[in-house]
């Protein structure tokens, strides 16, 4: 997750740069100026939720200094939650008990160092997973066990979605932790041009026929799923120095970058062998 910010934050202040230009960009100052990196969202799986504040960075191999001193607070539809930041880790947590609000706009304030920073997105009511329409394939091996092949991304699905596919080795979903890299993704959109070679990324995995995985789907706006599409256009599906990059514009006001969502979630527990029956 630190990379996938990084290239965001990279992506965004380059915009107007050449090739050239990006090959030397730890050596110059941005044509823009940002002061926070702002990430997570509201989520109707849990009413404890979590926003990440932090300080942007040129370097891929730095960690982001956490903001604590800032302001953080969700409208939910009826009131406004105050949200309280967690032993000065940059996260700040808040109980948002409105948390199912399909169709309804959550709203965004962050208040820091005098300024002010907003962000609204609209809950979307997740499609409930189907068995006949999971992400990923799997067959019976010689040896009994069950085994996964998990396409990071596929093309073609009526809605927009992001998929955990979770077991041993996998942890469950838990959104105080912004570091996962295990997340799948189902995009309505057909694959990227061809111009640009797709890179077949995929997860696999061996299980035993009793062993359990926890799938669980998560319904996105229309502006976070065409905000994750422009991400990967940039950086899953193309070298992110193999040109020119595009500004990619998340739906924080002027001044910082990054996504607040809103995500609807559907879990279910399958046992890998029934996953062939």
């Amino acid at each position: 997750m630190r990379s996938f910010i990084f290239f965001i934050f990279l992506i965004t202040i380059s915009s107007s740069c050449t090739k050239n230009e990006l090959d030397n960009l730890k050596l110059k100052s941005p044509s823009k100026s940002y002061d926070l990196v702002i990430e997570g969202g509201i989520n109707t799986l849990h009413q404890i939720q979590y926003i990440r504040l932090s300080s942007p960075t040129f370097d891929d191999h730095t960690v982001p200094e956490p903001v604590n001193d800032a302001k953080v607070i969700v409208n939910d539809g009826k009131m406004d939650v105050e949200f309280k930041n967690i032993s000065n880790t940059g996260v700040y947590s808040g109980i948002v008990v409105n948390n199912a609000n399909y169709n309804g706009a959550y709203k965004l304030k962050v208040i820091y160092k005098n300024k002010e920073y907003t962000a609204v997105d609209t809950l979307r009511q997740v499609i409930n997973i189907i068995d006949d329409f999971l992400p990923f394939k799997s067959f019976k091996q010689v040896n009994n066990t069950i085994h996964l092949t998990i396409p990071k991304h596929t093309f073609g699905f009526l809605n927009p979605s992001k998929w955990l596919i979770a077991y041993e080795g996998i942890p469950l979903w838990n959104p105080s932790k912004f570091d996962s890299s295990n997340y799948s993704y189902t995009h309505t959109q057909g694959s990227p041009n061809s111009i640009y070679p797709l890179i077949y990324q995929v997860r696999e995995a061996d299980l035993k026929p009793n062993d359990f995985l926890f799938i669980y789907k998560f319904s996105l706006s229309d502006e976070y799923a065409k905000y994750l599409y422009s991400v990967f256009q940039e950086t899953d599906w193309k070298g992110i120095f193999s040109s020119v990059p595009s500004e990619i514009k998340g739906n924080i006001s002027e001044g910082a970058v990054g996504f607040f969502y809103t995500l609807d979630v559907d879990l279910r527990r399958y046992r890998a062998g029934d996953l062939i029956n």
